[in-house]
């Protein structure tokens, strides 16, 4: 009976700790982040917004995460960004294939 509960209670452990790959991506890109080779903060992302903090007044975007895309409200028009990472680079990718890196700001 003792080894079937310390069966059961590692299998409750271990699948509480695991993260689905979406999640572990979409928790990724929490943080402060600016353009590649640059120092300066353009934007910051948390669980439901991006807050371009570089803009006065701050501006705040809604998102939608699926998959590996970031689906971003600019004032009534939804723009599509593939994401990915490089080691700690945050790479942005539209459907015209244009690419943003970004790296994070401590």
């Amino acid at each position: 009976m003792k080894k079937c509960f310390i069966s059961i209670a590692a299998f409750i452990m271990l699948s509480c700790m695991a993260s689905s790959p979406q999640q572990s991506l979409q928790s990724r890109l929490f943080g402060t982040w600016a353009a590649s080779g640059d120092e300066v903060a353009v934007f910051q992302i948390d669980k439901d917004s991006l807050y371009y903090i570089d803009e006065d007044p701050i501006v705040a975007i809604s998102y939608q995460f699926a998959g590996d895309s970031m689906s971003l409200n600019y004032w009534g028009n939804t723009i599509v960004q593939h994401i990915s990472f490089r080691k700690d680079t945050l790479v942005m990718k539209n459907k015209l294939g244009e690419v943003n890196c970004f790296v994070p700001v401590k």
